[in-house]
């Protein structure tokens, strides 16, 4: 069904695919509290415009302010994340729990970098320091602390690919809505079978909203996600994906080093090479009037 699916979609691409709608249902909405930590499955969500509300509000970072990632540390992917009503919860199966208080009280400013964005950021403290480096333990011999973003500072996000809008995210890579298409996993895994490969969890990708379609790779062709309400996510540039897609997401293991980046790299969904998968998103400028949007699971979708 998906070999099909992808077969009938190549068809619209070569017949210059444009203004098609194709219906969904949003079946996962997923946020990462701590970037490259476990996230949370939820079954509705606040949209901002920062993404959704507490994704990526808090990283990790050295000494230095450099963010880490599994890129760097797999066994970030241990750590579970958990928002209470007072406190972000951070567990790992040998360790207590640290719990971080929601609302800041400290008064630690200083500067980290995710990527090329220089950040002004609130360190948590002392404890959490401590945590994180016994936890994970050093980076580049360096103790490992948790920051968010300060409240008097906006990371832009790059207008190339916004039709020139301006947007603000929080620690993302680079955009603060990631949206996955269920078939198109579905088409990677066939071919990763193929190749005697296992297939892989969707929770390798790290989506916000996961949605369920018929139609494999269309997030990447089509202008805007439609939600229930008829308000819009800008559907701006595929996601080039990393090798944290090797590892799995519970225990940090990696069991083929290779895929499924071998694999995206030789799949023609998207025009330029390279390894993709999901499409970078931010909330469309005529709805962000609408601040915050309410979504759920099993909301009817469109893309379009």
């Amino acid at each position: 069904m998906c070999l099909l699916a992808v077969r009938y979609f190549g068809c619209l691409i070569g017949k210059g695919w444009k203004g098609q709608m194709v219906q969904g249902v949003i079946s996962e909405l997923n946020i990462y509290p701590v970037k490259s930590l476990q996230g949370i499955t939820l079954q509705q969500a606040e949209l901002t415009e920062q993404g959704i509300k507490w994704d990526r509000f808090w990283m990790i970072v050295n000494e230095d302010g450099q963010f880490a990632t599994q890129r760097h540390l797999a066994q970030m992917a241990q750590i579970q994340t958990e928002i209470s009503d007072e406190h972000l919860i951070l567990s790992h199966p040998d360790h207590e729990p640290l719990l971080v208080p929601l609302t800041y009280k400290g008064e630690q400013v200083r500067q980290a970098t995710v990527w090329k964005s220089d950040c002004k950021v609130l360190d948590e403290g002392s404890v959490a320091r401590a945590w994180l480096t016994k936890v994970i333990g050093l980076w580049r011999n360096q103790e490992l602390s948790l920051v968010r973003m300060a409240i008097d500072f906006s990371r832009a996000v790059s207008e190339k690919h916004t039709d020139g809008a301006p947007n603000s995210t929080f620690f993302a890579d680079g955009y603060p809505y990631l949206v996955c298409n269920t078939e198109s996993l579905c088409e990677l895994n066939q071919l990763l079978q193929q190749k005697s490969e296992a297939s892989i969890p969707m929770s390798r990708f790290r989506g916000n909203i996961i949605v369920k379609t018929d139609t494999a790779f269309i997030e990447h062709k089509a202008e805007h996600l439609v939600l229930a309400s008829q308000h819009k996510l800008h559907l701006c540039h595929p996601c080039q994906r990393c090798k944290v897609t090797s590892i799995d997401q519970t225990s940090g293991e990696v069991q083929s080093p290779k895929e499924p980046l071998a694999t995206l790299v030789n799949m023609d969904h998207v025009e330029q090479k390279g390894a993709f998968f999901g499409q970078n998103s931010v909330i469309a400028e005529a709805s962000k009037k609408a601040l915050p949007l309410q979504i759920k699971v099993g909301d009817l979708v469109s893309f379009e």
